[in-house]
């Protein structure tokens, strides 16, 4: 049986203002604020009221921190937290996951169960009493967080843990904030990609595939400089970043300006942007629909490019570049000629028929870190 490929998953669930980002990692401060702006940006577009904007900060804020207060230890790559943000419709799914020592967990499942087990009434005099009454600890409040998100989010906080050692587990909490009326939120599907199920079972898979970031939406130029400044704040060398960066710009400018489709009844540059570490290499991929009658021609231009030395390629660029007969740079190929150039490494593809119509394009560009 075949792997269950997640991305393409996450690209099939997503509708035109929906969004699916994934950072596991280090959570720097500007980090963080890159997250939210991230999500600030994204929530505006949908112009809701400022009181409930105020509340899925808050949610986000304290996701975050949570995770701030358990990466003071080098873990092992299974170890390291993971951060999601999901909307859908109307709904925002925030997901987080960190390590936990073992014998910690009955107590934090016994703070949650209770949270849970309370109406909304009963949750702000639980809050009030912890307020006075808990005691501050070096990891933070005495659930007060926890018990804020259930106030703030009018929806049970859902959890899991996965135990990876004698010592330690892995947590995962999951809260959800209908946007609209602030009240329940439908429980998904196990095997939807806004369930919390799913989201463990992806964790897996970024694990395994060593993915650091994971970006699907419908792509814009906002969206595009969300995800340069996130990339900004990583903690690589400014040479290393600068050509990320570079190459990623290129990939998403390839999706915003050749993807723009209407599929599923979802009109414009749906795809997915991802990054993962593997032999010692970054591998940057993109994944976007595109016409099955693009096929032949787009597959023997990356063909030809990779077929050409290095001194023909840069030969081949400049020819190209000077070639006023060629009315863009779509037209010449530049884009891909640069890539090929920038990265130092074959341009991987392929692609995968979804009908008649279109099909996915899959795109990666690998990069040595140096």
């Amino acid at each position: 049986m075949s792997e269950r490929d997640f991305i393409l998953d996450l690209m099939q669930s997503t509708g035109n203002e929906d969004l699916h980002y994934f950072y596991r990692g280090e959570f720097t401060q500007s980090l963080s604020h890159q997250i939210l702006s991230l999500a600030e940006k994204n929530i505006d577009k949908d112009h809701i009221s400022s009181k409930i904007k105020k509340r899925v900060f808050h949610i986000m804020v304290e996701s975050i921190q949570n995770i701030s207060r358990h990466q003071d230890e080098p873990y092992k790559p299974e170890e390291t937290a993971i951060f999601g943000i999901q909307k859908k419709s109307e709904h925002y799914y925030i997901t987080t996951g960190n390590v936990i020592e073992n014998a910690k967990t009955e107590s934090l499942c016994g703070k949650l169960d209770k949270i849970n087990n309370l109406d909304q009434e009963e949750l702000d005099a639980f809050y009030r009493e912890v307020l006075s009454n808990g005691q501050l600890s070096s990891k933070g409040g005495a659930g007060l967080g926890l018990i804020e998100m259930a106030r703030k989010s009018g929806n049970k906080l859902k959890y899991a843990l996965e135990k990876i050692s004698d010592l330690m587990s892995y947590f995962y909490l999951h809260s959800s904030i209908n946007t609209i009326t602030l009240g329940e939120a439908p429980e998904p599907p196990d095997n939807s990609a806004y369930s919390l199920k799913y989201m463990t079972e992806l964790h897996k898979y970024i694990i395994k595939h060593n993915i650091l970031l994971i970006y699907s939406t419908v792509f814009d130029q906002d969206s595009l400089l969300s995800l340069i400044q996130i990339l900004k704040s990583r903690a690589d060398t400014p040479n290393f970043r600068k050509k990320t960066i570079s190459l990623m710009t290129e990939m998403l400018q390839n999706i915003i300006h050749h993807g723009d489709i209407n599929i599923c009844g979802i009109k414009g540059s749906k795809g997915i942007f991802y990054i993962a570490e593997n032999d010692g290499l970054n591998e940057l991929t993109t994944i976007n629909y595109i016409p099955n009658g693009s096929i032949e021609k787009l597959k023997s231009k990356i063909d030809y490019i990779n077929s050409l030395s290095d001194e023909d390629r840069e030969e081949y660029y400049n020819e190209r570049l000077f070639d006023f007969r060629m009315i863009t740079a779509k037209e010449a190929g530049l884009g891909f000629i640069e890539m090929r150039i920038k990265s130092k490494h074959p341009l991987e593809y392929s692609f995968q028929k979804v009908d008649d119509e279109y099909s996915l394009f899959k795109f990666t560009i690998r990069l040595k870190n140096s």
